[in-house]
């Protein structure tokens, strides 16, 4: 009887632990598509949350409609095309998009040949805006520049955290 009852708990164990492998195994198999779907998801959002930069590019406001794409932390960047410093930090950020606004009556720009890169909780995103934009005093340049726009995902949401332009080299 010994015998019989030490073998059920030796066969037992013996499927248990082969249940075991069996679900690391698949666990395993999972995780590149679990990653793909993840990664996916990440490109989605950053593609997102740069669309959702660029309307709001387009809106000439006292910076309210940048306010809900860019992330309120003190590390935030921006160069624009006319920039002489680097605007650093959220509270400049929210001044500096209100001052700007006041100098347009148009702003146009789109961004084309898009390239995007995920690593984690950060993306960067590089491209070429173009457009045409007119300011109030009559004139209207012409957009024609390279961008890189660096975004953090806070909260599982991208915003945008660093905007760098300039002119495309003649």
């Amino acid at each position: 009887m010994k015998k019989l009852a030490l073998g059920r708990a030796i066969m037992e164990t013996s499927v248990l632990g082969g249940l075991r492998v069996l679900l690391a195994a698949l666990g395993i198999a999972l995780l590149p598509s679990i990653a793909v779907a993840q990664q996916t998801a990440d490109m989605e959002g950053v593609k997102a949350a740069s669309k959702a930069f660029y309307a709001a590019l387009a809106v000439i406001d006292d910076g309210a409609a940048m306010e809900k794409v860019w992330a309120h932390t003190p590390y935030v960047t921006y160069v624009g095309p006319r920039a002489k410093s680097i605007t650093v930090g959220w509270d400049a950020q929210k001044k500096l998009w209100a001052e700007n606004n006041k100098l347009f009556a148009e702003r146009n720009v789109s961004l084309s040949d898009q390239q995007i890169h995920v690593n984690g909780n950060l993306a960067w995103e590089m491209g070429q805006e173009t457009g045409q934009n007119k300011l109030k005093d009559g004139t209207t340049p012409k957009n024609d520049y390279i961008v890189t726009n660096v975004y953090e995902k806070l909260d599982g949401r991208w915003l945008i955290v660093s905007h760098h332009v300039q002119p495309k080299p003649q």
